[in-house]
């Protein structure tokens, strides 16, 4: 028997040898290492023997058993190797790049146009403190402005939160970078609401931010009027309308012309002519105070607007949630 398992492994060996695919190999495989091969109904019959000579013949048997597994693992990587073997001097497939997704591509083409307008690109946290989700911005625990936003507060530490605006780095930004100072932060804000055609859990928000000693009304109509025209390609009209919010004061909400119906009125904008687009106002002394600026020299105008509202606006999307599906297709224009 010792003979006959030499003679199993020198022909295996010989057989393994002159193989050159994938399909060849396992046919090998199944036939000497399968379990129906003579080497397993070799291994059924040891009990049949003395144990001494089981001893022999078990360790005769687990050398060429061994032997056989590494073999075939090192044939398998040689056959990959060379059906991977790239011919470099062949033309190949011509292939197509896939366009950005919307929200990338977008992302991108808004921060271009507010660099050009002078402001600085600041990148963010997602994780942040309750003092700087609310309390720096004129919120303290007290204040009814908190219901505003459903907060997702984490467990542990106590007092972190996933940030609900991007105003979270109002007075971060300002501590780390003196007036006078133009920036913006972009990036994903979350709220603990139910998801529909209009909403979601996660969305992109595009904080601004000017703080200087002459930054102004004026200023802040000229940055709306200006990103807008260059976004949508088109002119276009602004209007301010008198609103609340804790970290601002005055408080506007930004109404942009319907650009689907000139201002005729249609069911986009509710036949009104306008859609609601922005919030923004003022800086609040508070929070100036909490930047450790000094409200006497410097003055300042912020503004926030959604990233999927202005992509729905402008490529006539009717559901948000088009915007963050895996789904490719619903990703590209």
């Amino acid at each position: 028997m010792k003979d006959w398992l030499i003679e199993l492994k020198e022909s295996a060996l010989k057989e393994i040898k002159n193989i050159k695919s994938l399909e060849e190999l396992e046919r090998w495989r199944i036939k000497y290492l399968g379990r129906k091969s003579e080497l397993v109904k070799f291994s059924e019959k040891l009990k049949d023997f003395s144990p001494e000579e089981r001893k022999n013949l078990g360790m005769i048997f687990n050398n060429v058993k061994e032997e056989l597994e590494k073999i075939y693992q090192i044939k398998k990587e040689e056959v990959l190797e060379e059906k991977i073997n790239f011919d470099f001097y062949h033309p190949g497939k011509i292939f197509n790049l896939t366009s950005l997704p919307l929200i990338q591509s977008n992302l991108k083409r808004i921060i271009d146009i507010f660099r050009d307008l002078g402001f600085y690109l600041i990148d963010s946290n997602y994780i942040v403190t309750e003092y700087e989700n609310f309390d720096s911005l004129n919120m303290p625990p007290y204040h009814p402005a908190r219901d505003m936003w459903d907060t997702i507060w984490l467990k542990k530490p106590n007092g972190w939160l996933l940030r609900t605006h991007t105003s979270a780095f109002q007075v971060p930004f300002l501590l780390k970078y003196r007036p006078p100072i133009r920036g913006i932060v972009p990036g994903k804000v979350f709220r603990f609401e139910a998801t529909d055609a209009r909403h979601d859990f996660e969305f992109y928000q595009i904080e601004g931010i000017s703080v200087s000693e002459n930054s102004n009304f004026s200023h802040l109509r000229f940055i709306f009027l200006e990103f807008f025209k260059r976004y949508f390609e088109k002119d276009v009209k602004v209007r301010f309308r008198p609103s609340y919010f804790p970290f601002t004061e005055p408080s506007i909400e930004v109404d942009l012309s319907c650009i689907f119906c000139s201002q005729k009125g249609c069911s986009v904008c509710k036949f009104s002519g306008w859609l609601e687009v922005a919030g923004a106002g003022m800086i609040h002394p508070y929070v100036l105070k909490c930047a450790e600026i000094d409200v006497y020299k410097f003055q300042g105008y912020a503004f926030g607007t959604g990233l999927e509202r202005l992509i729905m606006l402008k490529y006539e999307i009717n559901d948000i949630r088009l915007l963050h599906t895996p789904d490719l297709r619903s990703n590209e224009i």
